[in-house]
C-alpha cells in the first residue's frame, strides 16, 4: 500500500484560496477543500479545529499573500488594494464584503504601521492625525474597491490614479490646514515620494 500523502496547513490554505477564486466564498467548506486536495476531511480537521478557525487563518493568509505591500509609495499601496479588488473579486468579497462580528476590526490593513510612519514623517503629523488621515483615505479607497469587486463600476488606470491623487490633495489640505495653493504645493512636494 503506498504511503498516504502528507497534507500541510499551507496546502489547505492554498486549496481554499483556489476554491474561492474559482467558485466564490459560498463554496468554502471542509468537504469542498478536501475535494480540491483529493483527500478526506480528516487531514483538514487535524490541522484546523473548526471551519471558523480555518476561515480566520485563511483571511490572514490572503491579507499576507495578496495585500502586503512593501512599496515606499502611499499611492502604490492603494493601487495594489484596488488591483486586488479588480483581479481577485471572489477573494476580495470573502475578506471585505462579509458580515462582521460585533467589535471585529473593520479594515484589516497589513500595511498600516509602515503607512502611518510615512505619513507622520513626510507630513509632520502626530500619530493620531496620521491614523485619522489614513482611515479617511481607506474609506475612499474601500468604496472604489467595492464598486470594482462587485462590477458596479470599473475605473481605468488613469481614473484610479487621478481619483487617488485628487482625494489625497483634499485630505492633505484638511489635515495640514492649508490656506493657499503655495502652501498645498509645499506639502505635496514634501510628500511627493508618497504619490509615485
Amino acid at each position: 500500500m503506498p504511503p498516504r500523502k502528507r497534507i500541510f496547513r499551507e496546502d489547505i490554505l492554498k486549496a481554499a484560496v483556489h476554491l474561492v477564486q474559482q467558485e466564490g466564498a459560498s463554496a468554502l467548506s471542509v468537504r469542498n477543500i478536501a475535494k480540491e486536495l483529493n483527500c478526506s476531511t480528516q487531514p483538514i480537521y487535524s490541522q484546523f479545529e473548526s471551519m471558523e478557525t480555518l476561515r480566520d487563518e485563511l483571511m490572514a493568509y490572503i491579507r499576507e499573500q495578496y495585500l502586503r505591500e512593501d512599496a515606499d509609495s502611499y499611492k502604490q499601496v492603494a493601487l495594489s488594494f484596488l488591483h486586488f479588488a479588480r483581479q481577485e473579486k471572489n477573494l476580495f468579497q470573502l475578506v471585505y464584503l462579509r458580515q462582521r462580528a460585533p467589535g471585529e476590526t473593520f479594515f484589516e490593513d497589513p500595511n498600516a504601521e509602515q503607512t502611518l510612519r510615512k505619513l507622520e514623517t513626510n507630513l509632520e503629523l502626530s500619530r493620531q492625525q496620521a491614523a485619522e488621515m489614513h482611515r479617511r483615505m481607506q474609506y475612499y479607497c474601500y468604496s472604489m474597491a467595492v464598486m470594482m469587486a462587485t462590477c458596479y463600476l470599473d475605473f481605468s488606470e488613469e481614473e484610479i490614479s487621478t481619483e487617488l491623487t485628487e482625494y489625497y490633495r483634499i485630505i492633505l489640505s484638511y489635515y495640514k490646514q492649508v490656506k493657499s495653493e503655495a502652501e498645498l504645493q509645499h506639502w505635496l512636494n514634501r510628500s511627493r515620494n508618497l504619490l509615485i
